[in-house]
């Protein structure tokens, strides 16, 4: 009987090499498959992933209507707690959408306006720097720019590019109406999993029972659980961190009287939500903005943020969101640093959860294993002592 046993798991090992092999001799054609199965999939996955984040608030609003003595309210806490998440989102997308485009959009008409009298400005300030010097002077007094022609060309230029990218006006439309439609139709596969989300787990406790069995199943369900949690963890204590953060740049700005504090900081917590590097982004947007009312200042904006951003990244981070996902730290700033250079901006926000509950797992094991050895010490002492 064992040696029938080994001989399947050497037949299993040949047919596993062999397939990995030709796998890799036709790598092409695996992409290729892969990207098929990918836009088969990816709608189910992104309404999986967008029913994951919805079910965080909503376990919340429905332990909360647990509580209530109402029938009616009882029968229907599903949908209720469903469309209060949803109204939640929404308007959280909103409320960031009304503070900061129409405030982008003042910035830049007020950068248009602005730019010239501060080119002309500068060219004072270096014809006085130079002015021992006749041929600078005259260097600098022979620099004419257009600026209506130059704005022409910038726009031109992003159009060129965008239809580069687009292809056509027909191919934009096409892509923004399947942007749209796969947009509609995650939300709604999202939201029949979440109304009907104790069918799945009726079936993977059936699945595992018919084809795991009890002691893996439980295995399985208690990593399932550690990994569940730690992403729930991971993405509260983002939005913790990303508010802290938002609030703190917000306050300062407003102390040391720096023009659209609300908007900025709303942004920086925003875009914070990227990993360790989300500031710096929403800075240097921060700083573009500041720029359009008072150049000088927006050096003083910039050595503001970027001592927020030493405290956020060294003492609120790994403390916020560490703590939040169990994991220290150090292994926080490494994640961010390994994952991000793996897989980018995606890497950095998955790796920080995913790492987490391996350490999770692995701690476990390790001591599962030390108990182990601890009762098998005592056993050998037991019997030797016998």
């Amino acid at each position: 009987m064992k040696f029938f046993d080994i001989d399947k798991k050497i037949w299993t090992y040949i047919i596993g090499i062999a397939i990995l092999v030709v796998c890799i001799l036709n790598l092409d054609k695996v992409e290729q498959t892969i990207g098929v199965l990918w836009n088969a999939v990816k709608v189910l996955v992104f309404g999986g992933m967008i029913a994951y984040v919805l079910n965080l608030v909503m376990n919340r609003i429905e332990k909360l209507l647990e509580k209530s003595k109402n029938k009616f309210v009882l029968k229907i806490k599903r949908v209720i707690s469903l469309l209060a998440s949803l109204c939640c989102v929404a308007l959280i997308i909103y409320f960031v959408l009304a503070i900061v485009i129409p405030t982008l959009g003042q910035a830049g008409q007020v950068l248009i306006d602005v730019l010239p009298q501060y080119f002309n400005d500068t060219i004072k300030f270096l014809s006085n720097l130079f002015e021992n010097n006749p041929h600078i002077v005259e260097m600098i007094n022979g620099l004419e720019i257009n600026w209506k022609e130059m704005i022409d060309q910038t726009l031109s230029f992003l159009g060129n590019g965008l239809g580069n990218v687009l292809g056509s006006t027909f191919n934009m439309v096409n892509i923004v109406v399947n942007s749209v439609f796969n947009t509609i139709l995650s939300i709604i596969f999202a939201i029949y999993v979440l109304l009907d989300k104790e069918r799945f787990i009726r079936l993977y406790h059936r699945l595992g029972d018919l084809y795991l069995g009890k002691d893996r199943k439980d295995k399985l369900t208690s990593a399932l659980k550690i990994i569940n949690q730690s992403f729930g963890s991971f993405i509260g204590g983002q939005c913790i961190e990303a508010t802290i953060l938002g609030t703190l740049c917000a306050t300062g700005m407003y102390l040391l009287n720096m023009p659209y504090p609300l908007m900025i900081g709303v942004l920086v917590g925003l875009i914070n939500i990227i990993p360790m590097i989300g500031a710096y982004i929403g800075g240097a947007i921060g700083m573009f903005m500041v720029f359009t009312v008072d150049p000088m200042m927006s050096l003083g904006f910039l050595v503001y943020l970027c001592i927020l951003q030493q405290f956020e990244s060294n003492v609120i981070y790994p403390r916020v969101v560490g703590s939040s996902v169990g994991l220290p730290g150090i292994y926080v700033m490494m994640t961010v640093v390994v994952f991000g250079s793996l897989a980018g901006i995606p890497g950095m926000f998955l790796g920080i959860p995913t790492v987490a509950s391996i350490y999770k797992l692995a701690k476990i094991h390790i001591q599962n294993k030390e108990k182990e050895l601890e009762t098998k010490k005592l056993e050998s002492k037991t019997s030797v002592k016998n």
